[in-house]
């Protein structure tokens, strides 16, 4: 049995419509429409139309299916001491996986800090390349509520690994700090 092969096409707002003087005319050499006839002209019309919207809905499956996984590399805690997994595609590294990180250190306590002193915070998750950087700043709610300003107190960062940062905080009797962490 013969068939009609489809090709990938789509012509809006032109399926020939079999006219009721039209002659019967099916496929065959010297057959209109490219040899396959009048009757089977506007069938050929949907096939091809049908053969264009499949291999679009195809191509929106494998879009979606992208767009899916790359959602996934999404990932995180939001929590006081949290993180955040951004996938991007780095400029010199390619592919990988920005982590961003943030937490406060404050033990309980009347008096949480007492610097200058180093304190090792240990990140949320381990930065599975490298802690590129990180910042603090002090806490303190008790010089706040009585209108004093907290310009005297300081925190720099002394080091950084994978899975914790060091911390020097020039603080006394603050409640203790904020600190954020980017890496890969």
């Amino acid at each position: 049995m013969p068939t009609l092969t489809d090709q990938a096409e789509f012509t809006s707002n032109e399926i020939y419509e079999i006219q009721q003087t039209d002659a019967e005319e099916g496929a065959g050499v010297g057959a209109s429409y490219s040899g396959i006839g009048l009757s089977n002209w506007p069938h050929q019309q949907l096939a091809n139309r049908t053969a264009f919207l499949k291999q679009r809905q195809d191509q929106n499956i494998a879009s979606i299916s992208a767009l899916q996984a790359f959602e996934a590399g999404f990932l995180g805690l939001l929590a006081p001491n949290g993180y955040l997994k951004i996938p991007l595609n780095d400029a010199v590294k390619g592919p990988l996986i920005c982590i961003a990180q943030w937490g406060t250190y404050a033990p309980v306590g009347a008096v949480a800090v007492n610097g200058p002193t180093s304190y090792a915070i240990t990140w949320p998750i381990v930065f599975p390349n490298a802690c590129l950087w990180a910042l603090a700043t002090v806490l303190d709610t008790r010089d706040v509520a009585a209108g004093y300003g907290a310009d005297d107190y300081g925190v720099s960062t002394l080091a950084l690994t994978q899975t914790q940062g060091n911390f020097y905080v020039n603080a006394n009797g603050a409640d203790g700090f904020q600190w954020l962490a980017i890496g890969y």
